[in-house]
């Protein structure tokens, strides 16, 4: 029997509306800019798309520089909001639903891995998933960027980024793009909250992991994890967009920052 994932926050992080989602979407890629970089990597925000939608798409309107003819792998990447634990979990279901419709999770990938790695601390227990929204809300994006594609969703624990790093150098090929999840400050004035994540673009432009220790990124472990991934292929990196839930919701007393990253060849 498959076993599908439903939205755990549609109508509260996004629109449960097919249309209007569709719509949402659309209109936010429209206004991101398009560069010239064919993305290995992206580092997305994962609020309320009213909040870093416009960020999120900065990233996501990169997608369009991959060969349309493909089939992509892309290896979702996020920190867990609601269950605590060591480890990493796959949440293992055969499809995640969104209001777009139902995308395939690549099952036989995982457990490839585990058979190869049973020591990785790696569980197949889907609770980490069920409310989880650091991933769900990076998947509407993707049906709308891309047209032939399956996930790898992964969320982490407290671990170190050392786990995250082995996932990405595992899965990572030519046909594998990677995402990965974080919102970066919190609830800080705006002024405070753009000192402090300097030092998150500062870890990301110079691939230096050092900067990190003063970024407070709840993703924080998947992005150093991906610094060290690039730095040690070869990558490039750049900032694409940056902005607080000040520049799109009005509120500069309290915001949370935004990051758009791009890693690329």
């Amino acid at each position: 029997m498959l076993t599908v994932r439903k939205p755990a926050v549609a109508n509260m992080f996004y629109t449960g509306n097919k249309e209007r989602l569709l719509y949402t979407i659309k209109n936010y890629l429209n206004k991101a800019p398009l560069y010239d970089y064919i993305p290995e990597g992206i580092v997305v925000p994962h609020a309320g798309y009213i909040y870093s939608g416009p960020v999120a798409a900065v990233s996501y309107k990169q997608l369009l520089n991959l060969d349309p003819s493909k089939h992509y792998k892309i290896l979702l990447i996020g920190p867990s909001h609601h269950v605590y634990f060591n480890g990493v979990s796959y949440g293992f279901y055969d499809y995640w639903e969104t209001p777009l419709g139902k995308v395939k999770v690549n099952k036989e990938a995982i457990i490839k891995f585990s058979k190869e790695h049973p020591d990785f601390p790696l569980t197949l227990n889907t609770l980490p998933h069920q409310r989880e929204h650091s991933l769900e809300v990076q998947v509407p994006f993707l049906q709308v960027v891309l047209k032939d594609f399956e996930i790898l969703p992964f969320v982490y624990g407290d671990i170190d980024s050392s786990i995250v790093e082995n996932i990405i150098e595992y899965f990572k090929d030519n046909d594998t793009v990677v995402i990965i999840s974080t919102d970066l400050s919190h609830y800080y004035p705006d002024n405070i909250a753009r000192e402090i994540d300097k030092y998150c673009h500062l870890a990301v432009l110079e691939l230096n992991e050092n900067y990190l220790k003063n970024c407070e990124a709840c993703g924080k472990i998947g992005l150093e994890a991906m610094i060290k991934y690039a730095k040690r292929h070869g990558l490039k990196s750049k900032i694409l967009d940056y902005k607080t839930s000040g520049d799109t919701g009005g509120d500069y007393s309290s915001v949370v920052g935004y990051g758009s990253y791009i890693f690329y060849k």
